[in-house]
């Protein structure tokens, strides 16, 4: 009895990254004194950079979903569970305008502390409270996205980048990473 190789699937990678992570967008966010000091900054390290990202957008352009899609991944903590030191604070803000323990979205109670007996915090909700969006949540209002501008323009950039695909060239990412901040969208 001999056995016989049979292809069952062909998978197609646009690069390595497709096999390490999966599907992935990408957020750069760059600091200029104006869109074309940074459009000359991202084709200095990157000249066809239209072929896997959009055009720049300027932070007061983002709605304040953007913001707040920004925010939920610039506030993230980067491992789990984290310590409240580990949280990002935005220039002018205080710890507890930004954060909150993380809610039970099934009771809206608190979440026990995690096994290291660290409380684990997520960014604070200011839509008022309301049974029925339980599920969506919003630190950017009307009310304080000028100040949010402002502490994200001071401390991370002024200028977003957003991938158009998923899986733009790592090798370009990496010359990205050199002059701006990368978010990694999921």
């Amino acid at each position: 009895m001999t056995l016989q190789k049979k292809t069952l699937f062909v998978i197609n990678a646009n690069n390595v990254i497709d096999i390490i992570t999966n599907s992935s967008s990408e957020l750069f966010v760059l600091n200029g004194e104006t869109e074309s000091i940074v459009k000359e900054m991202i084709e200095n390290v990157y000249p066809e950079y239209l072929t896997e990202y959009s055009d720049i957008v300027n932070i007061n352009n983002l709605t304040n979903e953007q913001l707040n899609t920004f925010l939920r991944y610039h506030c993230s903590a980067s491992c789990w569970p984290a310590r409240k030191s580990q949280m990002s604070v935005l220039s002018g803000f205080t710890f507890d305008e930004l954060y909150e323990p993380d809610k039970d979205y099934h009771t809206g109670l608190d979440k026990p502390a995690a096994w290291n007996g660290e409380i684990q915090y997520e960014l604070r909700d200011n839509l008022p409270a309301d049974p029925e969006r339980k599920w969506h949540t919003s630190f950017v209002t009307d009310e304080n996205r000028d100040r949010i501008i402002t502490a994200i323009s001071k401390d991370i950039g002024n200028y977003f980048l957003y991938s158009v695909d998923d899986n733009p060239d790592w090798d370009f990412q990496e010359k990205l990473m050199q002059i701006g901040n990368r978010y990694h969208l999921g």
